[in-house]
């Protein structure tokens, strides 16, 4: 059954050009994005969203680089999608993110990762909630859906 994550394109990806070629790994793996806006995030959105790490002394490094460009906030769908995209991003310290990774490839820091993506669905959930209305949310099928899964892995 298919499955919903958020991800945030961060300001590193923005401001190197490297957006487009996020989206095309993810489209390639056979993943459907079903929203996408660029925005500008403030810091009551940033404390929400990172308020596992208000308290800790980098907190106001990480509000000030992820308000240093705009960021991409997308939703991508797939079968295991959550687990899909966080073996594709690769680990938090992008040094040790095996290549292949995106932050293999792309990042060489802990805090200067490129992306963002929802550990498990109760994030993915209260993420995807935070950035996006429903309304905002496209359902549609893939032309080559059939040819990626097998029917039984879409509930078919």
């Amino acid at each position: 059954m298919q499955e919903q994550t958020l991800v945030i394109i961060k300001p590193d990806a923005i401001t190197r050009g490297l957006s487009g070629e996020i989206m095309k790994r993810f489209e390639k793996k056979g993943l459907k994005l079903v929203a996408c806006k660029m925005v500008s995030l403030d810091e009551s959105v940033l404390e929400e969203h990172y308020k596992h790490l208000k308290d800790k002394p980098f907190f106001p490094s990480i509000v000030s680089y992820m308000t240093s460009s705009p960021v991409m906030l997308q939703v991508w769908e797939g079968v295991e999608v959550i687990d899909v995209v966080r073996l594709m991003i690769g680990v938090t310290n992008s040094r040790q993110a095996q290549p292949g990774t995106i932050r293999g490839d792309f990042a060489m820091s802990i805090g200067r990762n490129i992306v963002h993506a929802s550990e498990d669905k109760d994030a993915a959930q209260e993420e995807i909630a935070r950035f996006f209305s429903e309304e905002e949310i496209s359902s549609y099928e893939r032309a080559d859906e059939m040819k990626i899964y097998e029917s039984d892995e879409l509930g078919k």
